[in-house]
């Protein structure tokens, strides 16, 4: 019974198939099989180049764009504010993290996540540059090493055959080139 309905299932698949080459000849079905691959293609080109500028937008990234620089009072060990001789506030120039609303979309994107320090600052963390170089050189293919073509490769088993009992008779060496795809022997 299980060789049965293996049989049918494996001839309803061969009518399936059947079905499926004669409409695939159809041409308004033909016409849409081609639509909805160049739609698919499309897609993968947008998505490919969304990959491509968030990595180089990564890769350009500058960390200045997501710090300030503020004047604050200057104090001394105790906590005191310190004057100068005619009573006038001392400054320090200093550095501190923007806030994540003020800075702009495309800026926000290229951090990986946020540290908050002692003060409680929050201090953005960007993605690495040189995972975004990497990820750029695999993209572009740069850099890589293409394998060396020789005509050997591009010749057919048969003719790679032929050409080494060629260099064989021309050396004068016994060689067989022969080889066997029969069933096994103990089958």
């Amino acid at each position: 019974m299980a060789f049965r309905k293996a049989g049918n299932t494996a001839k309803n698949d061969h009518v399936a198939d059947a079905n499926s080459f004669r409409l695939e000849r159809k041409r308004g079905v033909r016409e849409r099989i081609e639509y909805l691959t160049r739609q698919a293609q499309e897609r993968v080109i947008e998505k490919r180049q969304r990959i491509e500028e968030q990595l180089w937008a990564i890769h350009e990234a500058d960390i200045g764009d997501f710090f300030e620089t503020i004047e604050v009072a200057k104090s001394d060990g105790d906590g005191k504010l310190e004057t100068d001789a005619a009573g006038k506030m001392l400054t320090v120039r200093k550095q501190r993290p923007k806030l994540l609303s003020d800075l702009p979309a495309g800026v926000r994107k290229v951090i990986e996540d946020v540290i908050i320090d002692k003060r409680g600052n929050i201090v953005p963390r960007l993605y690495s540059k040189a995972a975004a170089n990497k990820g750029l050189r695999e993209l572009l293919n740069i850099g890589r090493i293409e394998p060396e073509v020789n005509d050997a490769s591009r010749l057919s088993d048969a003719e790679l055959i032929r050409q080494l009992a060629d260099q064989a008779k021309q050396l004068g060496v016994k060689i067989d080139l022969s080889y066997d795809f029969g069933q096994r022997s103990d089958e």
